[in-house]
């Protein structure tokens, strides 16, 4: 897998990938009127390039010329970079292009030579990718209920990663 680091112009496969993965993912657990409002507030192109501007280091994962993957993970804190978003193609899933991005996110992070934690939110209900951050050594620190608006929440874990042990 080729991994690059994201522009605005790799906005629309993004949104390609996003289209994709939400709906199979998510519209057991939050319905599609909440996926569609997620979307809009998360992946519309201005909120992509606001993201991109605040800071959020974007990747777009290739097989072959073929945009399968994204990522997106940012400083939040002293020593603790958060993990936003990780999305695969439904067609790749399982294959290894998760691991592969998420560990090319954790060897730029490792280059800060300080001992850093990664943190991530996962819905409390999406068991696959629970499973999968576990697998990669993720643990769960606590959850947490974020009002969204508009009477929508996302019912999440944190879940933390030590990237240099402490």
């Amino acid at each position: 897998m080729n991994i690059i680091t994201a522009s605005p112009g790799h906005i629309p496969y993004i949104q390609d990938i996003t289209a994709e993965v939400w709906p199979a993912t998510y519209e057991h657990i939050i319905g599609k009127q909440q996926i569609a409002y997620m979307i809009d507030l998360f992946y519309a192109p201005a909120h992509l390039i606001e993201q991109m501007a605040d800071g959020h280091r974007f990747l777009i994962g290739y097989d072959e010329a073929v945009p399968v993957a994204f990522a997106s993970y940012s400083l939040v804190a002293s020593e603790t970079y958060k993990l936003h978003k990780l999305y695969i193609r439904l067609s790749m899933q399982g294959k290894g292009a998760g691991k592969a991005m998420l560990q090319h996110i954790i060897n730029d992070i490792k280059q800060s030579d300080a001992t850093v934690r990664l943190l991530l939110n996962v819905n409390r209900f999406n068991t696959p990718a629970i499973a999968f951050y576990k697998k990669m050594g993720f643990s769960v620190l606590h959850d947490e209920d974020i009002d969204i608006g508009s009477g929508y929440f996302m019912n999440d874990y944190v879940m933390y990663y030590d990237v240099v042990p402490r």
